[in-house]
């Protein structure tokens, strides 16, 4: 049985910093576009995505992700980064075409860097 899906937040100066946990699928996805709506509403614009904590990732929670990239990337010239994810769903986010919008780093302190060098 998974986790059901939960996620915590920090702002570090732009950046909000986000910890996803658990099973990502419909329910989640929507939970988290709605976040990041708010977030790009107040301004924050520079994502990054800790999916270490991530145990399961369904169809509709790709699409979410896609959902959250394109509006993150094209519409609000903002960025994203992510770390943690498993080989399995690497090679699923490589194939949806979500590295094209959002960056993979190595660990937290590199993706926090790269944020900030885009600032």
């Amino acid at each position: 049985m998974y986790q059901q899906f939960s996620f915590t937040t920090e702002i570090r100066g732009k950046i909000e910093l986000i910890k996803l946990k658990g099973y990502l699928e419909d329910s989640g996805g929507l939970t988290l576009k709605s976040h990041i709506q708010e977030s790009l509403d107040k301004g924050i614009s520079l994502f990054a995505f800790d999916f270490s904590q991530t145990e399961l990732i369904s169809s509709p929670g790709v699409a979410a992700l896609l959902d959250i990239a394109g509006v993150v990337v094209d519409d609000f010239a903002g960025n994203i980064c992510s770390w943690g994810i498993d080989k399995h769903h690497s090679a699923v986010l490589e194939m949806s075409g979500l590295f094209f919008l959002v960056n993979q780093v190595a660990n937290e302190e590199e993706g926090l860097s790269w944020l900030s060098e885009g600032e």
